[in-house]
């Protein structure tokens, strides 16, 4: 989905950034390697949102052995938990920051209440794989009554495999993309996929004060994946 006027894509050009932008160029080099190469262009995906020379884009995984290829054996739709691969594709001359704290999975079924979900953290996704709750898409606003015993070696591996695939908190560098999974709880109901989307509303340039709009990624022209 594309809002408006689309200022012309531009790459980094030698001399055009200030200290600061080539400062936040390098962290991004440094700390977010693993995640800055997609496997596919962003831009051929079904779910999509562009503006202002930024692309957002997400692959919601329901399919159990595209799952276990790309996560592992363990992976979170045992829990009923949605792994969605979100790329960020910036084609400024300005480095784009993103609040991934404010991000939310709003699911809003005909002629039901909208619900907004939480990204999950990589251990809450372990322990949930680990030691399955009971499902119950009703109570999926509903804080999550994880268990409260000690992490294991099992479980700090699985951990750490989640993490290194999930969304780096880090600046998306000039002409660069971005790409990681977030995790959803959906309890199971994979049938409210057809009804989600992304919302991504905070973002903003480093080295510039022009406002970014948010971004709306619905996932229906993608649920069957």
């Amino acid at each position: 989905m594309t809002r408006g006027l689309e200022p012309e894509p531009v790459l980094p050009a030698k001399g055009d950034f200030s200290v600061r932008t080539g400062l936040a160029a390098v962290f991004v080099l440094l700390f977010a390697l693993p995640h800055t190469t997609p496997q596919v262009d962003p831009a051929t995906l079904a779910a999509r949102d562009s503006h202002q020379g930024i692309l957002i884009a997400c692959d919601p995984y329901q399919d159990t052995e595209r799952a276990k290829k790309a996560i592992g054996k363990e992976n979170p739709l045992k829990a009923g938990i949605l792994p969605v691969e979100v790329y960020v594709q910036n084609s400024t001359r300005l480095p784009v920051a993103i609040s991934l704290d404010s991000i939310r999975l709003e699911i809003a079924p005909p002629q039901a209440e909208r619900e907004q979900i939480e990204p999950l953290s990589a251990g809450d996704v372990a322990t949930l794989i680990l030691h399955p709750q009971p499902k119950n898409p009703s109570q999926r606003r509903l804080p999550i009554p994880f268990p409260t015993m000690g992490h294991n070696g099992k479980w700090q591996k699985l951990h750490d495999q989640l993490q290194s695939l999930a969304f780096p908190d880090a600046v998306v560098a000039p002409g660069a993309t971005v790409r990681g999974f977030f995790y959803f709880n959906l309890s199971g109901d994979f049938s409210v996929v057809r009804y989600a989307r992304l919302y991504v509303p905070d973002l903003k340039f480093l080295g510039n004060t022009q406002a970014i709009m948010f971004f709306d990624v619905h996932f229906s022209p993608a649920s069957t994946n």
